[in-house]
């Protein structure tokens, strides 16, 4: 995969963001979800690219470093 694909990616989940729920048990049940798909994924592309920086992806995705 290239640095675009991962831009692609991280963006996608940085938008699923913006997407708002008026229940706030529900709202906070969706942002643990997406924070899990972008640790899952930031694992796997790690695997496929051993320069792939997670740090980077997780920021871009809308969550802050660690």
């Amino acid at each position: 995969m290239t640095k675009k694909d991962y831009e692609l990616i991280a963006g996608a989940i940085w938008r699923s963001g913006f997407i708002k729920d008026k229940n706030k048990i529900r709202q906070e049940a969706k942002e643990r979800v997406r924070h899990l798909i972008a640790i899952d994924l930031s694992s796997s592309l790690a695997n496929d690219n051993p320069r792939f920086n997670r740090e980077k992806f997780m920021s871009a995705c809308g969550f802050l470093a660690v």
